[in-house]
């Protein structure tokens, strides 16, 4: 068993010190010399026609530098995965709060006061709030042209605002249900859910001598927003500069691209630096809050409480577009089977356009929705059949071998032992519940993220380390766990160590932190990248004592050979190595 020195161990954040001194600087602290304020101008109307739009008096404002609408910018969409969305609303608005105009002026204030000198002529239309009538027929059509959308999944019937039906599905539902001795049919809602950062969305874009955009923002997906910004703004993406900052938390919610595009726009217009600074006014009103789902499950049980057929459906509320979500489908719906051994299983996802706030992540996207309806059922079974929720649980939770709804076979499974030792740590067997306090059990099972990332460590004169990341820290301790990795390889100490987060030109590209990726796919960097470190150093290091590479040691900071007759220190051996040519690093 391997005994770690550094890794897994208690530490204090490598973000700390800079964040309680006040040192850390996120978007909006961002200072560049002729800096002046982006507002945007957002529609009262949650579905309605644009018939016209005077900004003349906006224009003429003194202090005011431009003043867009989407005539002044390409025709072109936006989104993550899915292009759907105007950077500033072109024919209609589809819901309260989408960005009509924009402005940008000297201070907040005097952006604000232009704001309300254009004038805007609606014509309202018939609006539809709720998914389930919105795919009834007659319902208004939010998106006549859905089918010309890159990045949508599937080709759809129109008229509709279904955009996305995904199916999950193993055995024979029919079948299942033919077998069951008794069948429970539950339904359930899962309402919005914003994030609830304390740093609302923040950007600021400058373009420099050379055309080229320098963008700071709260995102930890800089690569994806590169690629979106270019596509909106027809340009390459090596155009534009992603640059480092912190990230006033995040909980799934600073993926997207947000203010950014207008933002690119006005500064292009103005030709000056534009800062755009949500308020949380605008970040519930315009934000990704999490999906509102509607959902309901049909099970077939056998007396003895096996689970014999589920079947569930859900229709996550998406809001006016789908230009948040990092993927079109939301995975987590699947999450109604459950971490159980049903044999057969048929669930439905639906994606619903709506005239309600856009929505996009926070945190295992739709899982949460799905795993509080089928746990919830779980327990309301098990209440029926007058069995143990715990024991109900076990008798039907996936064991080794088994396989998921996507037909994987998973291992290793500790299903049974985490129900039990839960039960027991939480005294479930004696516990009893008050008025005022309710007693609960939920079993959940979640796969790391996967995706790519690049690491580069370097060997300092100073004898110390320094990496360098493009993954940015959202708040979670990202640095902190690759600092840990750099400093258990390297046998550093800890503050020997310096993390170091890189813009979008150091690396070809990145995956971003999200889906709980970060320690997989960054981690894994930084480990080879460090392993290829210490490989170089002992190299060198036998090289220059005339030893046998494998008869060296390295331990604080030393490089020894087996009977410690000579060394030779890590300060040494990397300021040869930056005499010769460039500093010794690997990635």
């Amino acid at each position: 068993m391997t005994v770690y020195t550094t890794v897994g161990k208690p530490t204090t954040r490598v973000e700390g010190p800079e964040k309680v001194t006040g040192k850390a600087l996120y978007p909006a602290d961002i200072a560049v010399e002729g800096t002046i304020w982006g507002k945007v101008l957002r529609s009262p109307l949650p579905h309605a026609r644009i018939l016209s739009i005077d900004t003349s008096k906006a224009k003429a404002l003194p202090g005011v530098h431009a003043v867009l609408t989407a005539a002044d910018l390409p025709n072109s969409l936006v989104g993550r995965k899915l292009r759907d969305m105007p950077v500033l609303a072109r024919d209609k608005t589809r819901f309260i709060g989408e960005k009509v105009a924009a402005v940008a002026a000297d201070s907040p204030d005097l952006a604000e006061e232009a704001l309300d000198l254009i004038e805007v002529e609606y014509e309202e239309l018939l609006a539809v709030f709720d998914p389930i009538k919105a795919t009834d027929p007659g319902a208004p059509i939010i998106h006549d042209r859905i089918n010309e959308y890159i990045g949508l999944p599937q080709q759809v019937e129109e008229p509709t605002n279904r955009f996305v039906r995904s199916v999950f599905e193993k055995g024979n539902i029919a079948k299942g249900f033919a077998e069951a001795d008794m069948v429970f049919e539950h339904s359930f809602l899962a309402p919005w859910v914003h994030q609830g950062f304390m740093e609302p969305h923040t950007c600021l874009v400058e373009i420099d001598d050379a055309g080229k955009a320098q963008v700071w923002v709260n995102n930890k997906a800089p690569f994806g927003l590169r690629g979106q910004v270019a596509e909106a703004a027809e340009l390459e993406p090596t155009q534009i500069r992603i640059n480092p900052v912190y990230i006033g938390g995040d909980f799934g919610g600073k993926g997207d691209f947000m203010d950014v595009p207008i933002c690119y726009f006005l500064a292009k217009a103005s030709h000056r630096p534009v800062k755009m600074v949500m308020s949380y006014v605008e970040e519930f009103m315009a934000g990704n809050p999490r999906h509102q789902a509607f959902i309901t499950i049909r099970s077939g049980v056998m007396r003895n409480g096996t689970l014999v057929a589920r079947e569930g459906h859900v229709v996550f509320n998406s809001g006016a577009y789908g230009a948040f979500k990092p993927g079109v489908n939301i995975a987590g719906g699947k999450e109604l089977s459950g971490s159980y051994r049903t044999p057969n299983v048929h669930i439905t996802v639906d994606n619903v356009y709506t005239n309600n706030v856009p929505c996009g992540h926070m945190r295992a996207p739709g899982s949460p929705q799905a795993v509080f309806a089928q746990e919830s059922h779980m327990d309301m079974i098990a209440k029926e059949l007058g069995i143990d929720p715990i024991e109900f649980r076990i008798k039907n939770v996936l064991r080794e071998g088994d396989t998921n709804i996507d037909g994987h076979a998973l291992t290793p499974l500790r299903g049974e032992e985490t129900l039990r030792k839960g039960s027991d740590a939480s005294g479930w067997n004696t516990l009893k519940p008050s008025p005022n306090i309710g007693l609960g059990i939920a079993l959940y099972d979640r796969h790391t993220g996967g995706g790519q990332s690049t690491s580069v460590v370097v060997a300092e004169t100073d004898g110390t380390a320094t990496l360098r990341t493009p993954a940015f820290d959202q708040g979670a301790g990202v640095h902190t766990v690759l600092r840990q990795i750099v400093a258990e390889e390297l046998s550093l100490p800890l503050d020997l160590v310096r993390v170091v987060a890189t813009d979008t030109d150091a690396v070809a590209s990145d995956s971003g932190v999200g889906g709980s990726r970060a320690t997989h796919t960054a981690g894994q960097a930084t480990y080879r990248a460090a392993q290829q470190l210490r490989q170089d150093l002992v190299e060198r290091a036998a090289k220059k004592m005339g030893v046998a590479v494998n008869s060296v040691q390295f331990k604080d900071r030393k490089f020894t050979t087996d009977n410690s007759t000579s060394s030779i220190s890590l300060s040494e051996v990397a300021s040869e190595a930056k005499e010769n040519g460039k500093p010794l690093s690997a990635q």
